[in-house]
């Protein structure tokens, strides 16, 4: 290996990047619900409502998006809990 780390800061890594995959995956679910919302916030009326066929075209284009995204958190999250595992202390002879 080129370089050594100590096990409280790949520990502290590790929870960081675990953080941080989790807030991908929230983030990507996210963008996937707010373009089959459409745009603008606050109740509609039946006259500003997005027809059937429009909200499932923008959502079968956006989900390839969102599944990268999502599978891309989950990678970091796999990789980070590894990377969090703190070898076991080994045990003293007696």
């Amino acid at each position: 290996m080129l370089w050594r780390v100590s096990s409280t800061v790949r520990h502290r890594l590790g929870i960081a990047l675990i953080v941080f995959g989790l807030l991908t995956i929230v983030v990507s679910v996210l963008a996937v619900c707010e373009v089959a919302n459409g745009p603008g916030t606050g109740p509609k009326t039946f006259a500003q409502s997005r027809g059937y066929n429009q909200t499932k075209v923008d959502l079968q284009r956006s989900f390839p998006h969102g599944l990268l995204g999502g599978l891309a958190g989950l990678g970091i999250t796999m990789f980070a809990a590894r990377l969090a595992k703190r070898a076991p202390e080994p045990s003293p002879s007696a």
